[in-house]
């Protein structure tokens, strides 16, 4: 299994100026992800035939549904590519389009990133966690429901629960769910969970473990003797190992080659000891400057790890996020720490 580091911050919440509990928001903040979905919607599209890997897709800056654009960052034009090269690169474009066709497949970036943890509680030893949601066609339907009670409470006033009441579920939801936005909301833990799941599957053939993350090991008497061993349920994923190889592998080339969104965060890193698997993400919300995202396992034969940074107002997840993650893990290998800025201008 690999191992799991979360960076988490806490936000003190009140009444009147009064000071409530902190709130953990690796496991209560409610965020899009951005850019670091787009594993799960790969795999996805890959394991249910909705794509091939090496199938160009996402040519020009946008692509278009009815008149509405779906665009890159700054409009950049990355051409038409295959699945290692789109997340190497991060084309929204690309992962527009897999959100386009997997919509007429049903749930299968929905029910994928279940599979690995996202929209899933996680069991962690904690009073209370935010359990997540991943919009689908059910979801919708009930947010309605929600949005038709409240006005009958409200004498038919507008709650704006959903934009639209009553509008059915479009493609476009799926398209904005592949990129990590819309109305998807997670965690820094759950998607810890997620690129754990991906990276534990990668080193063991496609056979993962949803692991249970804990603080707590075991209860000793007072007097220091064993009273309970605390113990955490796990899940087993059966990922195909192929398809597997192939994210990893864009994700890789992202954090390693030329190009990559988070290549030169990396620069001067011992790759060949050390491979840095990261995937960068810039999450746009609403009245907020974007919020910085970075997800990266990191190989090793006795203490690999998963780190997962999310920064709010942080901005693009290559400038402020992945250096923060370059910097835990040389604190977890012990090596020089540098913190580098990145360049790239990926959502």
């Amino acid at each position: 299994m690999a191992s799991h580091h979360c960076v988490a911050s806490h936000h003190a919440s009140g009444v009147n100026g009064v000071p409530g509990r902190l709130t953990d928001l690796a496991d209560e903040g409610e965020y899009p992800t951005g850019s670091t979905f787009k594993p799960i919607t790969a795999m996805a599209a890959l394991e249910a035939g909705a794509i091939t890997p090496s199938e160009g897709l996402g040519a020009g800056s946008c692509i278009f549904v009815s008149t509405e654009p779906f665009c890159n960052a700054g409009h950049t034009d990355y051409g038409a590519v295959g699945l290692v090269e789109a997340l190497k690169v991060s084309s929204d474009t690309y992962f527009f389009e897999v959100g386009r066709r997997a919509n007429a497949y049903g749930n299968i970036i929905q029910n994928m990133a279940h599979k690995l943890g996202v929209g899933e509680p996680t069991g962690i030893d904690l009073p209370s966690e935010f359990a997540g949601v991943v919009p689908d066609r059910r979801w919708l339907a009930e947010q309605d429901e929600l949005e038709s009670e409240c006005e009958r409470k409200h004498h038919g006033n507008r709650c704006y629960i959903v934009a639209e009441p009553g509008a059915p579920w479009t493609v476009g939801y799926n398209m904005d769910l592949a990129v990590g936005q819309g109305e998807l909301l997670t965690d820094p833990l759950q998607m810890a969970v997620a690129y754990s799941t991906l990276a534990n599957a990668y080193r063991n053939g496609g056979e993962g473990t949803v692991v249970t993350p804990h603080l707590g090991k075991q209860i000793d008497e007072r007097g220091g003797s064993l009273l309970q061993t605390l113990r955490f349920p796990s899940r087993h994923v059966h990922l195909d190992y192929e398809d597997l190889s192939l994210v990893m592998e864009g994700i890789h080339e992202a954090a390693s080659q030329a190009g990559g969104t988070s290549a030169d965060v990396w620069s001067g890193w011992n790759q060949e000891l050390h491979p840095v698997y990261g995937k960068t993400g810039t999450a746009e919300r609403a009245g907020h400057v974007e919020q910085s995202w970075y997800m990266c396992y990191i190989a090793d034969p006795k203490r690999p790890i998963v780190i997962a940074v999310t920064v709010e107002e942080g901005g693009f997840g290559a400038e402020t996020a992945a250096p923060i993650a370059r910097l835990i893990a040389s604190q977890w290998f012990g090596v020089p720490k540098r913190f580098v800025a990145g360049t790239s201008k990926t959502f």
